[in-house]
């Protein structure tokens, strides 16, 4: 079972991007673009967004569909992302490879999020479901408690954090 199960899945254009991620992204812009990694892009609203406004962008998913979507939603935009198909674990994030920003959003893996770490050269943008969330899906697994990102991370700096409506949000570097 992944965080996405039981997650509704439409064959349309990706949603706008989360409110969060477009805070916290306005904040990491004032220091310029660079290159970014979408973790478990899903059909790729963020990773798209990050394309339009000029970031070089990979977007990783274990969902080929998904990820064709993605490359298809691109290709009618006119943007370039680099999509990987990958098993979105600690063990499996591929070495040597940092990005000035990290995206994470409506996934989480607690392991996967220590690991984190070693991909970030700049910024982390993580969004998710809370407990407080009041739909059925993604199941409590796979929130976050409330109150759980308000520390940070370890290793690194908060820049924003934000809990309310069954949703946080966290920018660190």
């Amino acid at each position: 079972m992944s965080p996405h199960d039981g997650l509704p899945t439409a064959e349309k254009e990706p949603a706008e991007p989360d409110p969060f991620f477009l805070k916290a992204l306005a904040l990491v812009e004032q220091q310029g673009r660079g290159t970014a990694v979408d973790v478990a892009c899903g059909r790729g609203r963020h990773a798209l967004e990050l394309a339009r406004r000029g970031w070089r962008v990979e977007a990783w998913d274990l969902s080929t569909v998904a990820l064709e979507q993605l490359r298809a939603a691109a290709a009618r935009a006119q943007l370039h992302v680099d999509t990987r198909a990958l098993e979105l674990t600690a063990s499996m994030l591929p070495p040597d490879r940092q990005f000035d920003l990290v995206v994470v959003v409506n996934f989480l893996d607690r392991e996967l999020l220590a690991a984190m770490r070693r991909l970030v050269a700049g910024h982390l943008i993580l969004a998710t479901y809370t407990s407080d969330w009041p739909g059925e899906h993604p199941s409590p697994r796979w929130r976050l408690r409330r109150g759980e990102l308000a520390a940070g991370l370890p290793g690194f700096q908060t820049r924003l954090y934000e809990e309310q409506g069954g949703r946080a949000g966290l920018l660190c570097r």
